[in-house]
């Protein structure tokens, strides 16, 4: 098993305490992170339903690759690795209750970046657009203190993995 370095480690404690940082600091920027970091995901899921109505692949396809993502990627390394969020490590300033699984990958980066590249076989440009909103999903949740950003950059890897399976398999 190949053992992390410490300045891995540093790298990821110094951009989580840096974005968390601003955290509970401005009340508009505390609402704008909890609702990119709660609620964006839905949104994205209803206009993946919308466009169902145009072609069904704009949303089977991606979904499937979330769920793969989320329910068999992650649950594998979950299985193998329970890694603690941060309030369970270090002072944050939380703005969110932390989720009951461990922190890495992330969930929630790993399903809507699996939706976002799936999108990108099916459309390019509106996939660029999903990115773009998985990436502040992402960010606000290590804004909001409950995950690592390594945590969310894993989520990244396991959502294009998830996708790129999913896209070959249909």
């Amino acid at each position: 098993m190949q053992k992390i370095s410490s300045s891995k480690i540093k790298l990821d404690l110094y951009l989580f305490n840096f974005i968390n940082g601003f955290a509970k600091k401005q009340k508009w920027l505390d609402f704008v992170a909890i609702f990119f970091a709660r609620y964006l995901g839905y949104i994205i899921i209803v206009v993946l339903a919308v466009l169902a109505f145009k072609d069904i692949n704009i949303f089977i396809t991606p979904v499937l690759a979330g769920l793969f993502s989320r329910f068999i990627l992650n649950e594998s390394v979950y299985f193998f690795y329970k890694r603690k969020r941060p309030s369970e490590t270090v002072d944050t300033n939380q703005l969110l209750k932390n989720p009951n699984h461990p922190a890495l990958p992330s969930g929630h980066a790993s399903f809507f970046f699996a939706v976002s590249f799936a999108l990108l076989f099916l459309d390019f440009n509106l996939g660029i657009i999903f990115l773009i909103a998985s990436f502040f999903i992402g960010f606000f949740r290590v804004f909001a203190g409950v995950h690592w950003p390594s945590d969310i950059l894993s989520g990244i890897v396991a959502g294009g993995i998830s996708a790129t399976i999913i896209n070959y398999l249909l």
